[in-house]
């Protein structure tokens, strides 16, 4: 009787070791891409790969966003106030 409650333990422990080595293994190379993928963005761009740089082209590309909205929408004025204020956070950023 004890045997079979080792096997059953082992067993047990052998699926849990997998499950966790597989999910290890998944979220590691999620990472991996992850970050090569934010390293060679900031590096085409010239930006630093800091969280900061990061908001700000994202918050620059918002605005281009919304004077492409406005444009669609016939404000011209908004597009024109949308679109200097993308270039200006894009600029001062990639300057």
């Amino acid at each position: 009787m004890e045997d079979i409650f080792t096997w059953l333990g082992e067993t047990l422990g052998h699926l849990i070791r997998f499950i966790v080595d597989g999910l290890g293994a998944i979220f590691s190379g999620l990472d991996d891409a992850g970050a090569g993928f934010i390293n060679g963005l900031s590096s085409s761009l010239g930006i630093a790969p800091s969280f900061f740089s990061l908001a700000l082209l994202i918050l620059g590309l918002f605005m281009l966003w919304r004077a492409i909205r406005a444009a669609m929408h016939r404000s011209v004025v908004a597009a024109l106030v949308w679109t200097l204020l993308g270039l200006l956070v894009l600029s001062t950023l990639m300057a």
